[in-house]
């Protein structure tokens, strides 16, 4: 029965996790446009940032995933962070923007080439690109949405190629970079050779590398007949391939990174699959709680002090992963607190409010959610006084109500 109980209880609180963060199957995104002095063009951006009720909760900030041909990869990542994020109560990634940056008209080369080829007379804008993201639209993004300090780029093709460009030369524009398929061919192997030295003199703590890598090779070859070879068809793995070895032989530069193979999948078909991974090596230790089940929060064998250790725990890590100070959302904390308040688990309960007023002060809600605490248990007067504190903060016809029937019984 209290097995039953308890299963009830983190159903519910999934389902109110889900309903609070408004998980819809419509995507919250819009076009976002900017004049680019640098560029001498007007750049359209697509933008997606998590759904909430901001006239309830705190407004949070968030990581920002930027991503090259965002045209052709924005809907996918959205979907997958959305379901990653927020549906379910899902924490294995963190609610984060995605900015993707879509190519204009003809541009793309340009853009997303680091040197001049002689074989493309358009090619190697890729560092005035650099530029362009570096002064002008990431300020942009800080500016007008709710930003929290960590940046992560993402991109595929000649976009993993200045995405190992950024990192290399320009390492501290982002702090994590997913590669999928970068062409390190290019230009005569120029970017894999600088990439070579880069990665035995330079310091690149507290940076992130994945690398996808999909298979390109003709049908019956392996890894070791086509890091022999010579011909034009596997120069492109043959790259790849000679990065992962660079990558190995330089641990000492203190890049955390990792590196995939994709056996079933081509250069066109491996982006979804490497995004999901890239995400998952970006935020491995996002997730809340952290290789324990959710329903303990409701078993009484967990003290209020074990549960206070473990989200102290939890999230001071992610502070230190994160490099700066990542703390538990307000509406999770919350939903935790009204669920075990209803399980009558006072402790408890009193254990997630009271956190919630020491992370958040300025929040009319955690003050609204105590006096819900105290009227609970019959504590009229301290009822009263929370409820008044959070209507000096904000005022809310529903919390002054409850007030004024405190005072007239």
């Amino acid at each position: 029965m209290k097995r039953n109980i308890l299963i009830m209880a983190f159903l519910c609180l999934s389902l109110w996790v889900k309903g609070q963060s408004h998980t819809t199957a419509i995507l919250p995104v819009h076009i976002d446009t900017l004049y680019s002095d640098i560029l001498k063009e007007k750049r359209p951006v697509w933008i997606y940032t998590p759904s909430f009720d901001t006239s309830y909760f705190s407004k949070p900030a968030y990581p920002v995933l930027y991503v090259f041909d965002g045209d052709g990869y924005f809907a996918s990542l959205a979907t997958l962070i959305q379901q990653l994020s927020a549906v379910n109560g899902n924490t294995v990634l963190p609610q984060m923007i995605i900015v993707g940056i879509p190519n204009t008209r003809g541009h793309r080369t340009r853009d997303l080439t680091p040197s001049n080829s002689s074989a493309d007379k358009t090619s190697g804008g890729g560092e005035q690109f650099t530029r362009f993201l570096q002064t002008e639209l990431i300020p942009h993004i800080d500016k007008n949405y709710a930003t929290a300090p960590y940046r992560t780029l993402m991109g595929h093709s000649f976009g993993g190629l200045m995405v190992i460009n950024t990192l290399i030369n320009h390492t501290n524009l982002f702090n994590a970079y997913v590669a999928i398929e970068p062409s390190m061919f290019y230009n005569n192997d120029d970017l894999l050779k600088q990439t070579e030295i880069a990665l035995k003199q330079k310091d690149l703590k507290g940076s992130k590398l994945f690398l996808g890598i999909a298979n390109t090779m003709n049908p019956g070859m392996d890894t070791a007949q086509v890091r022999s070879d010579t011909t034009e068809i596997t120069h492109h793995i043959r790259s790849i391939l000679k990065l992962t070895d660079n990558l190995k032989k330089n641990s000492s530069n203190n890049l955390k990174w990792a590196y995939k193979y994709y056996p079933d999948d081509d250069h066109a078909s491996v982006p979804l699959a490497a995004g999901y991974d890239g995400l998952r090596f970006v935020f491995a230790k996002n997730r809340f709680p952290r290789n324990q089940p959710m329903n303990q929060f409701f078993d009484k064998a967990y003290t209020a002090n074990d549960l206070k250790g473990l989200i102290i725990g939890h999230y001071n890590m992610m502070s230190e992963e994160m490099g700066y100070q990542v703390l538990p959302s307000e509406a999770l904390m919350n939903m935790f607190g009204y669920a075990l308040l209803q399980q009558k688990d006072n402790e408890k309960a009193y254990m997630f409010f009271d956190m919630n007023i020491s992370y958040y002060p300025k929040s009319f809600n955690v003050y609204d959610s105590m006096g819900d605490y105290y009227l609970a248990n019959n504590n009229k007067a301290k009822a009263a006084a929370y409820f008044k504190k959070a209507l000096a903060i904000k005022y809310r016809k529903e919390i002054k109500d409850k007030l004024d029937n405190l005072e007239k019984n």
